[in-house]
């Protein structure tokens, strides 16, 4: 289920009169061995998939591949370029494509490798001949460190494209049929990764979802469910602190008293969580786990692996899960009200320009965010999942912290997955300025 503009990218990079170099990264959940499976197909390739190997070593296992896949000589001794001169320019007219899967374990033993990719495009080959794919899953080497070992060469690549979660946005179109709220609680247990959607349908439930990854996570071997960086150091510390902050504790005295790290240390550990995309900031001080599933599983899961393993998946689901699990989604809930004034802006659904929407953290924690608009007027925003109607005491309570937080702000939204109160939606409906939404939708009014 991975975004078939991916492919389309690529194709039309490979449709070009020119030799050129793309790279494709992201995680597997997102399609990658998809992509590449299907974007291969039909064409004249040589896939190699690079190993965590010393460079003499990788060299042998590449020289291997080529020989299997191509027929052509063994020379383990030469470099890449002769290697593949060959089978480049041989008579064949189809053009021919080149994938380098985990180029970074090539790249991180000769950074120099991408160079050898441009003699062979720019003099050795005849225009229109050869693309190079690169593919890595190691998000954080690409976005940090590729530029810096492969420099200049690095602006000679035709298309760097990122595989990106589907947004809420996607999802509701892709199961338009689905319960919404039923699809509101998946997304926020799974996120937007496309792997995880493959089989599922518009009868689908959260509760179907959680369990199915719970019998994951009970079938899998001791410390094989892995979420940080295989090489990352100190483990122990970085679990630690994802099970508090996935409770919510993400002010760093919070995570001090909780894992005894002293504060400089701790604002190593999360700076080291924000670059690996597993944490990210929300205002001034509070730190919080950025991705659904990964905060799903340090929330329920991780603390009570044992109970999982002696009670089984469904009994585990109902005495961990199933009475959290509203609260749970309640925090992902401002996330897909925002998506929604998003869509609304794009599709010309507002009678404003939108200028940003922004999380907002008052005080009182009443305001989950705000809309600016173009002209610069702010409208404040509340947002209820769970529990009963949004009742009239709600909106009396963000204008009042509109005043103590001293916003410019007329304007005030409420959004509610649970219907509202009848004095609620008899006021809305005759104020100014005052808008009742109904959240169970992101992609429709």
């Amino acid at each position: 289920m991975y975004k078939k503009q991916y492919l389309q990218q690529l194709q039309d990079i490979f449709d070009r009169v020119t030799n050129d170099t793309a790279v494709l990264y992201g995680s597997e959940e997102n399609g990658l061995l998809e992509i590449l499976s299907d974007f291969i197909k039909d064409k004249d390739c040589f896939y190699y998939r690079a190993q965590d190997v010393c460079e003499s070593v990788q060299k042998e296992l590449f020289a291997s591949e080529l020989h299997e896949q191509t027929k052509f000589p063994i020379f383990p001794d030469v470099s890449y370029e002769k290697l593949l001169d060959t089978y480049v320019n041989d008579h064949s007219e189809k053009k021919k494509l080149i994938v380098f899967d985990g180029f970074q374990f090539i790249v991180r033993e000769n950074p120099t490798f991408i160079n050898f990719l441009s003699n062979l495009i720019s003099e050795r080959a005849a225009s229109g001949t050869v693309m190079y794919l690169l593919s890595s899953d190691d998000i954080d080497w690409i976005e940090n460190d590729m530029i810096r070992l492969t420099g200049r060469k690095s602006y000679e690549i035709a298309g760097v494209i990122k595989l990106n979660d589907h947004t809420p946005t996607e999802m509701f179109s892709l199961f338009s049929d689905m319960d919404q709220k039923e699809l509101m609680g998946i997304y926020s247990v799974i996120g937007g990764k496309s792997r995880y959607y493959n089989g599922l349908n518009d009868s689908s439930t959260v509760h179907d979802v959680v369990i199915s990854l719970l019998n994951d996570y009970y079938n899998a071997p001791p410390g094989a469910v892995r979420f940080l960086p295989k090489d990352i150091r100190e483990p122990q510390l970085y679990n630690s602190i994802l099970v508090h902050l996935a409770a919510g504790r993400g002010k760093l005295n919070d995570l001090y008293v909780s894992t005894g790290v002293e504060r400089a240390k701790l604002s190593v550990y999360l700076r080291t969580l924000i670059k690996c995309g597993i944490v990210e900031k929300a205002g001034t001080a509070f730190y919080r786990v950025k991705d659904p599933m990964v905060r799903f599983y340090y929330r329920f899961v991780y603390p009570s692996l044992s109970s999982l393993f002696i009670l089984g998946p469904e009994r585990f689901y109902r005495k961990f899960i199933e009475h959290d699990l509203p609260g749970y989604i309640e925090d992902f809930y401002p996330f897909f009200c925002m998506e929604h004034i998003r869509w609304l802006d794009s599709a010309r659904r507002l009678n404003f320009k939108v200028a940003a929407i922004e999380e907002y953290h008052d005080k009182a924690r009443v305001i989950d965010f705000i809309i600016v608009a173009a002209g610069g007027s702010v409208i404040a925003c509340a947002c209820r999942y769970a529990g009963p109607h949004m009742s009239f005491s709600t909106y009396e309570k963000v204008k009042n912290s509109v005043r103590k937080e001293k916003l410019i702000c007329d304007n005030v939204w409420l959004f509610s997955a649970s219907g509202f109160d009848q004095k609620l939606s008899m006021f809305g409906s005759v104020t100014p300025g005052v808008r009742l939404i109904d959240g169970t939708h992101v992609d429709a009014d």
